[in-house]
């Protein structure tokens, strides 16, 4: 009986092994990017960069140029003001601390370029 039961044990920790190991893994990114906006078409790094920076200043927002892939978004809030970083590459981009309007402002001029 108790080799029945070792050999059972055997077999399901060898099927959970078996499917665990064939199971598609994670990309490397997938969990960096997961919360980013994806862009239903590729755009240049320079494109995203523009539109960026033209959404949030329409949207009176000050928007300083930070690294070649962020952008530092400012506006004004009574005494306070509210600065956050919108990170970016050519197929999506990701605002932290997010900002529902600069990002709705983001994906707003997105969709209109990639509309057209």
């Amino acid at each position: 009986m108790r080799k029945i039961i070792n050999l059972g044990i055997a077999v399901v920790l060898g099927t959970l092994l078996a499917s665990a190991c064939s199971s598609k893994t994670a990309h490397p990114s997938d969990a960096k990017t997961a919360n980013y906006t994806k862009f239903e078409k590729r755009l240049t790094l320079k494109q995203v960069h523009d539109l960026i920076v033209k959404a949030g200043e329409e949207n009176g927002w000050r928007m300083t140029a930070f690294k070649e892939n962020a952008v530092i978004a400012e506006k004004p809030n009574g005494e306070n003001a509210i600065a956050t970083t919108v990170y970016f590459n050519e197929n999506s981009f990701y605002v932290s601390p997010g900002n529902d309007e600069l990002e709705d402002a983001i994906e707003d001029a997105i969709k209109n370029t990639q509309n057209e």
